[in-house]
């Protein structure tokens, strides 16, 4: 069985987390607990902000891979926002750390393409009328950065309403902000953004 480097190296991080802060942890301090060497730990990662993100990918963002899911856009929101709240000793931190490559940045920019691609594949399945694509993308980008700022502030703020709230809130906000875009009517297959 291959040893995957890159969950080890995030389950120190993850666990360095819970004594030391974030912003203090060192690439050394995480080859000292799990003995990866300086080139073990370079192959994988460019950096640590690298890594950051990794770990974000990996252990939060799991329903947000890719566009083909088969569960409606609630539910994987709502998921997201538990792995978010198990995880929030980690990102409370992370999302505080400014700079070039900070976590932050790369949670405003990161959903754009995804929404794009869910929003284009709903058009396809559709098979109606092609979107205005600078209207499309205008839009999407309006709301997945909106998205991404209000989860942004939940987490900074201690998560002040439930996972499921929060994906409600999202999905609801969607569905009236894309409804004429996404031609939400009794003849198409149901919004992409559906009632919850």
């Amino acid at each position: 069985m291959a040893i995957n480097i890159k969950q080890i190296v995030a389950d120190a991080m993850l666990d360095l987390c819970r004594t030391k802060e974030l912003k203090t942890i060192t690439i050394k301090d995480i080859r000292d607990k799990t003995g990866v060497s300086r080139q073990g730990f370079y192959n994988h990662f460019k950096d640590k902000d690298d890594m950051i993100h990794w770990i974000y990918y990996d252990r939060v963002l799991t329903n947000f891979h890719n566009t083909d899911s088969e569960r409606g856009y609630y539910e994987n929101l709502k998921d997201y926002f538990l792995r978010a709240e198990k995880y929030h000793f980690f990102l409370k931190p992370a999302v505080m750390m400014c700079g070039q490559n900070c976590l932050k940045n790369y949670m405003l920019e990161h959903p754009f393409e995804w929404d794009l691609q869910y929003h284009e594949k709903w058009y396809e399945r559709n098979a109606g009328e092609k979107p205005v694509m600078e209207e499309l993308r205008f839009f999407t980008k309006y709301h997945s950065m909106a998205s991404a700022g209000m989860t942004i502030e939940w987490i900074k703020e201690d998560m002040p309403v439930s996972p499921e709230i929060m994906a409600k809130r999202i999905t609801n906000l969607r569905r009236i902000g894309l409804g004429e875009l996404l031609k939400d009517t009794e003849d198409k297959e149901e919004h992409p953004y559906g009632t919850v």
